[in-house]
């Protein structure tokens, strides 16, 4: 019997043991990855700082483990806390899942013709030139118009950060100019600030310029892969019936901090959208 329980204290210190060093290495990984990514990009990186926050905050749990541990066995009101926390851990992980696959096997690549092509703005380096996501979007754009409809309006739609020099729509109108794309056919949407705002007033603009609905209209909106879903969810929430992707892929070293974030941002667009 003694052995028994003997043996029970073992492997409960064992998986003790292994969940502090778990938490400790978990958070040290995403701190020195945020770190890591921010240092290689010249632009900031969306979703950075509520990771850093989580990673230290876990980081903290791995070394004070045992005592809070103890301080929480002591409380049986904490302990029942603690297993509704676990709940809702357990549940938003599994919601994430399901939305993350949606994201991934979303079409991203329709080569159909459209009558407006809209790119979504994502960001600018140095304050005054188009991010690597951004062009990255752009080159997907030109790739777009080359190969398959080199006839549609251009619309480019993004405004002016608090840490930009100018709009995105200006330093994204330059870069395809400066790729060959003719100037006359590019039209700038330069007030939004949210992928929401995007689809608002390019609607607004394509729908002077068309003279026309917007649900008349066919519209390729070029963004990134990880954005694709949104995209179109978004757009249908402002009107646009006739939506489809061409994406652009997702640096490899970005993927999981932008997939990671979209996978909120989806539930935040369906919620408050």
């Amino acid at each position: 019997m003694k052995n028994t329980r003997s043996d029970k204290r073992k492997v409960f210190l064992k998986l003790k043991n292994t969940r502090k060093k778990l938490c400790i290495i978990i958070g040290v990984v995403l701190l020195l990855y945020i770190i890591l990514i921010n240092t290689i990009s010249s632009s900031k990186i969306a979703f950075s700082k509520p990771i850093c926050f989580f990673a230290v905050v876990i980081i903290a749990v791995g070394f004070m483990y045992d005592k809070l541990y103890a301080f929480i066995q002591s409380k049986s009101i904490l302990k029942k806390f603690l297993k509704i926390i676990k709940i809702c851990i357990a549940l938003i992980i599994a919601v994430l899942i399901v939305i993350e696959g949606v994201i991934i096997v979303y079409p991203k690549h329709n080569i159909s013709k459209s009558d407006y092509i809209l790119i979504l703005g994502a960001g600018l380096s140095n304050g005054s030139e188009p991010s690597l996501t951004l062009s990255g979007r752009l080159d997907a754009a030109i790739e777009y118009i080359k190969d398959y409809n080199n006839h549609s309006k251009i619309v480019v739609s993004g405004g002016k950060g608090n840490d930009e020099k100018i709009s995105e729509a200006e330093a994204m109108k330059k870069y395809l100019v400066s790729k060959g794309m003719p100037e006359g056919q590019i039209l700038m949407e330069n007030k939004s600030t949210t992928t929401y705002e995007n689809f608002k007033f390019s609607k607004e603009l394509i729908e002077e310029d068309s003279n026309k609905e917007i649900d008349e209209i066919n519209v390729k909106v070029v963004t990134t892969d990880f954005h694709a879903f949104r995209s179109k969810l978004l757009a249908q929430k402002n009107g646009y019936n006739n939506v489809t992707n061409y994406s652009s892929e997702t640096v490899w070293y970005l993927i999981p901090v932008m997939y990671l974030r979209e996978g909120f941002a989806v539930v935040k667009s369906l919620i408050f959208d």
